[in-house]
């Protein structure tokens, strides 16, 4: 893992689903989604990753953001 995005300020897929090849129907790619794994293919995987290595950040400046609940506080 290089970083991660602050929490809820993340890469939206449903925004690059027209891009992706990986979802050929766009109307049906959250059926795709609900698959135990998806593999993207190449040229999927290299957009995802341009679009989502700007957000991210050095993990101990962001997991506690992950964290809620009980042992948050």
């Amino acid at each position: 893992m290089s970083g991660l995005a602050p929490f809820r300020e993340g890469l939206v897929l449903r925004d690059l689903v027209p891009w992706l090849s990986v979802f050929p129907d766009p109307a049906t790619w959250s059926v795709r989604m609900r698959r135990a794994s998806l593999t993207l293919p190449p040229a999927d995987a290299e957009l995802v990753r341009t679009e989502l290595e700007p957000l991210l950040r050095p993990y101990g400046e962001t997991r506690e953001g992950y964290c809620w609940g009980p042992e948050a506080a």
